[in-house]
């Protein structure tokens, strides 16, 4: 009897741990006039919105369960509340300035980053959209990322002869740590590890040190937007999203395949505990 109360215990005790490390993980992608999530455990596609433009980039509040949708030819951005048992229906304008092509969220000071190609302006605001800040004046800014935790946002350039550039989040700081990326439309981080992930000129994807040094190319493709997490990169290609993990010389892997063009990605990740009775 002793035996099988022992055995019980530890078989509580695996599962409340395995409950602990739950991850509720989905990628939330845009298709031309619609944004959709995929989750990455069952594989189950859902439609979370009409938006009617394009939408080539997203950024997520996790603190106040926000998700920030620019719309490139209506030139603003949309926040929605997310996540949501319906389908969204109702969104707020939050920034309505000009074309917009990269947006990122810093949650520990509840700040909204975007560029805006047109403009050149690398710009700043509170979540509602109060406190309009230009922080920094740019040739064709594109997408734009960013550590919260070293205060650091990186960011791409559309331009044939564009560089990928750092500074700190109050835009002082300012260095440009690879030269001759042309058309820079993804950009993200491994902010454990420190390495910088980047989509260049629609063909190669590829990584470097924070400082800009150890340049590799991980994979050549058809490429539009990336997202990261701790072990792979995810891409859009065309009509799909493909994945591959962060080591070299990985094959990669089809996630999804739509049957339109898929653009702006963007992983969100839940850490859940679940409940369990322990015995």
């Amino acid at each position: 009897m002793q035996k099988n109360n022992t055995w019980i215990w530890m078989l509580s005790i695996v599962t409340t741990l395995s409950g602990i490390l739950c991850i509720d993980e989905k990628l939330i992608f845009s298709s031309p006039h619609s944004l959709k999530e995929i989750d990455l455990q069952t594989g189950t596609v859902k439609k979370l919105a009409d938006i009617n433009y394009t939408v080539e980039s997203l950024a997520y509040d996790y603190k106040d369960k926000y998700l920030y949708v620019p719309r490139y030819e209506k030139g603003d951005i949309l926040r929605f509340s997310y996540p949501s048992n319906a389908s969204v229906t109702f969104a707020t304008v939050v920034v309505s300035n000009s074309k917009i092509i990269g947006v990122a969220y810093d949650s520990l000071n509840a700040h909204l980053y975007w560029a805006e190609v047109d403009t050149g302006k690398i710009m700043r605001c509170k979540a509602d959209g109060s406190e309009l800040t230009n922080i920094r004046n740019e040739t064709h800014p594109s997408v734009i990322t960013i550590d919260i935790d070293d205060r650091l946002i990186f960011y791409g350039q559309e331009k044939n002869n564009g560089q990928i550039h750092r500074m700190t989040v109050n835009g002082k700081e300012h260095r440009v740590l690879i030269t001759n990326a042309a058309n820079v439309y993804g950009i993200g981080l491994d902010v454990t590890h420190k390495r910088l992930y980047w989509m260049e000129n629609s063909n190669y994807l590829k990584s470097s040190w924070y400082n800009g040094s150890d340049v590799k190319t991980i994979v050549r493709s058809v490429f539009w937007n990336i997202a990261v997490n701790r072990d792979f990169i995810f891409y859009t290609s065309s009509y799909t999203i493909k994945k591959i993990d962060k080591s070299l010389g990985q094959t990669p892997a089809v996630v999804y395949s739509n049957t339109r063009s898929v653009i702006a990605l963007l992983i969100y990740e839940h850490k859940g505990k679940n409940t369990y009775i322990n015995a």
